[in-house]
């Protein structure tokens, strides 16, 4: 599975779009517009494509739960590593409860986007594969 491969893109497109769902999936929640969390709009899309990488060389195979799970537990990782980089940068002192919450609610907001975007990226390559094999049965 290379990095140039057709499908590794269609997966990143896939990511992309969990990471804008994950933040329209909490400003839903919080009851105001996605636009109010314009950082996390551009974050939660960066977090999930730089785990969508990791993702695509560990998860070989057809399990979409494993897939799933996958990117789940890295984009958690990244955007951990990206909350512990960013606040000290811009000052902004946080204690441990703050920090574990947001984690949290990162974790809690992206399950739901992440079985979709994963579920529909199966979807999407199975029936390219499933139209390449009939086909070549002609």
């Amino acid at each position: 599975m290379k990095l140039t491969d057709k499908r590794f893109w269609i997966f990143e497109v896939m990511m992309l779009l969990c990471g804008v769902a994950t933040a329209c999936v909490e400003s839903l929640n919080y009851g105001i517009s996605p636009f109010y969390l314009i950082g996390h709009l551009v974050a939660f899309p960066l977090c999930f494509c730089i785990s969508g990488i990791a993702v695509w060389k560990i998860a070989k195979g057809n399990g979409v739960w494993r897939l799933i799970g996958y990117s789940l537990l890295f984009s958690t990782i990244a955007y951990s590593l990206f909350n512990i980089i960013l606040y000290p940068i811009y000052g902004v002192p946080f204690d441990a409860a703050i920090y574990l919450s947001s984690v949290c609610y990162y974790a809690l907001f992206s399950t739901f986007p992440i079985i979709f975007c994963c579920y529909a990226y199966k979807v999407i390559t199975m029936k390219g594969v499933s139209t390449i094999k009939k086909k070549g049965m002609k």
